[in-house]
């Protein structure tokens, strides 16, 4: 048991820490709700149990504390006696005879630290904080032992408010967490992320865990003090979120797992400092990795059913080339090649199976559907080749099959460092085939651009596709008069079509896509109705590859012009959120800034924060 001598002494360095009086003078009226404010935070907890009332955070230590996600609080009939000092509040069992505080929370500017002691019979109660998750889609970025298990340290991190680094004075011990969006069967209810610290118990009488508001991002020195990048210094780490009941990586922590954007978050986690002890932003990586190579199934392969089934008889064509790149990264960045020889075959088996897509011999990968105009009308509904999946792209598609050159290459690389040759030869052949005929198919001479894909008939499909074209120049597929040429044919159009307004992201495409060429025939999802979701709406996923194929041609001006407006969307928190007084979300927007989301929060704007590198290196 613990005694109360052995829980003040315990105590004794964080009072040090926050220069507190005598602890007997610091007791204010019992039944007072506690309050704590200082540039970093801001909290209130109530007087009559552990639960917060408030709960507020800026990383950045500028006071910008207005929001408070916490979702309405219930009343709970357990009623505990609490003390409030200066800086902390006791909760005592029963009538307050209790020696030690079941629970007790000291503040201070940048810190929080909770103590649970086991003092008697009666245990206390977790302690659990509750995010509404449409004011804010919080997550837990952790190790986790199993699911709705994370092990410490790890961080909770709120996009636009403020990043907590988590850690417990005892080994072994977990937080539980969890989030939850959609209504289905018996689970109803608001949308949720939970966290919950277990309590003090006679086998483990004293707990003490402590949250420190942290900012983790490059620190680059040419936008050092720069309030123009302070969205990009609180938001870096907003592409990571952590579903709890897969353990995986997702577009937010209680939305799909998509295989064919893991690539991006390992893009991501290649520049990202170290989250905590022992973690790595490519470590969260690696164990999503792990749930793939243990047959996990994520949106875009065949038989994935958790969420928004994918409709089709193929994997996208961008699911493997994904897989096989994040892979590639985690090695060649960790330089784990005990890791790469353990899943060496495994992910060998990921490239062999994309490269078995190229049913012609051109080195090209196909998907199953042809991708003809009018192909898109048959029953039953069926998704098309790659990401953007409500437009038509099929058979050879110019972004999947950019994705596969990238992921031949590193792969490659990986086999030669781990001593295959014989693979890193074939594999390097087979880049090379497949670059070789990348150009000449897909660019179209009538627009200057490459083209989406081209149909099993022969045909191209080009719409002006940003994300296409600007992949291929940032991967490589392009010599550099035709990266300059595609580029600006691009910005040109850009401009003739009107789209000025980079606040709202960058559009995927620049024209009308064809209703004969539209794979998901409702108004909702853009059909018929250009500016909206992917036809053409804008958004800040993908955006990343425009503004870094900008940089690496040398044509910042126009670079900076799209990525200063951005900045100022992710310093206000533009592409999360919904709009007031809609259902529908900020992260698809009309040219004229109308919301057509529907995730409230999607990872995959969040790339796009990685080009203030680039900005960084004039």
């Amino acid at each position: 048991m613990t005694t109360r001598r052995h829980f003040l002494k315990n105590t004794s360095a964080a009072m040090l820490v926050m220069a507190l009086p005598d602890v007997s003078l610091l007791y204010g009226p019992q039944g007072e709700d506690f309050s704590f404010t200082s540039p970093y935070m801001r909290l209130r907890l109530s007087a009559t149990y552990p639960r917060l009332l408030y709960f507020s955070t800026d990383s950045l230590g500028q006071s910008k504390l207005e929001n408070n996600p916490l979702p309405e609080q219930q009343q709970t009939d357990v009623v505990f006696t609490s003390k409030v000092r200066r800086q902390s509040i006791g909760y005592y069992a029963g009538t307050g005879n209790a020696q030690l505080p079941a629970w007790e929370f000291t503040a201070a500017e940048k810190k929080i630290v909770i103590r649970s002691a086991h003092g008697g019979a009666i245990a206390p109660p977790p302690f659990e904080i509750v995010v509404a998750q449409r004011k804010n889609h919080c997550t837990v970025l952790g190790h986790m032992t199993t699911a709705l298990q994370v092990q410490f340290p790890c961080l909770l991190h709120l996009p636009g408010m403020g990043t907590f680094r988590i850690s417990c004075n005892r080994p072994g011990v977990t937080l539980f967490y969890d989030a939850f969006r959609f209504d289905s069967g018996a689970e109803t209810g608001e949308p949720f992320v939970k966290i919950r610290f277990a309590p003090a118990s006679a086998e483990q009488p004293e707990l003490v865990y402590t949250l420190e508001s942290v900012a983790v991002y490059p620190d680059l020195p040419a936008i050092r003090g720069d309030v123009r990048f302070d969205g990009y210094r609180k938001n870096y780490l907003n592409i990571f979120q952590l579903n709890p009941r897969i353990q995986a990586l997702a577009n937010n922590s209680a939305s799909d797992a998509c295989t064919f954007t893991l690539y991006l978050y390992a893009e991501m986690a290649r520049y990202t400092p170290p989250l905590a002890e022992g973690l790595t932003a490519m470590d969260l990586v690696r164990n999503t990795l792990e749930r793939y190579l243990g047959g996990m199934k994520g949106y875009g392969q065949v038989g994935y059913k958790d969420g928004a089934a994918w409709a089709s008889e193929f994997d996208s064509t961008d699911s493997m080339p994904s897989l096989v790149i994040s892979a590639c990264y985690y090695i060649l960045d960790t330089k784990d090649s005990a890791w790469g020889k353990q899943h060496y075959n495994s992910i060998k088996d990921w490239a062999t199976k994309m490269m078995l897509a190229d049913k012609d011999g051109d080195g090209l990968i196909e998907y199953g559907y042809s991708g003809n105009s009018g192909s898109w009308d048959d029953k039953p509904f069926k998704r098309p080749a790659n990401w953007w999946d409500t437009i038509g792209f099929g058979h050879a598609d110019a972004y999947s099959n950019a994705l596969a050159y990238k992921a031949l290459v590193l792969l490659a690389e990986v086999a030669a460092i781990l001593q295959q040759k014989t693979d890193a030869a074939h594999f390097a052949q087979q880049g090379k085939q497949l670059k070789d005929s990348y150009y000449n198919t897909f660019f179209n001479s009538q627009t200057g651009v490459l083209a989406g894909w081209k149909s099993k008939d022969g045909q191209l499909h080009d719409y002006y596709f940003t994300f296409v074209n600007s992949i291929a120049v940032c991967y490589d597929l392009l010599t550099t008069a035709q990266a300059d040429q595609v580029m600006t044919t691009l910005v040109n159009k850009m401009k003739a079509a009107g789209f000025t307004d980079f606040r709202l992201g960058i559009p995927g495409n620049l024209v009308s896509i064809a209703d004969a060429d539209y794979a998901h025939h409702d108004p909702r999802w853009g059909y018929q109705r250009f500016g909206v979701y992917e036809n053409g709406g804008a958004s800040a996923c993908y955006a990343y590859f425009t503004l870094h194929a900008l940089y690496k041609i040398n044509k910042r001006q126009a670079a900076d012009a799209m990525l200063h407006p951005m900045m100022e969307s992710f310093k206000d928190g533009g592409f999360e959120g919904n709009c007031p007084g809609s259902n529908m979300t900020k992260d698809w927007k009309t040219w004229k800034g109308e919301c057509w989301g529907y995730e409230g929060y999607l990872v995959d704007n969040y790339l796009t924060l990685l080009a203030v590198k680039d900005y960084n290196g004039r």
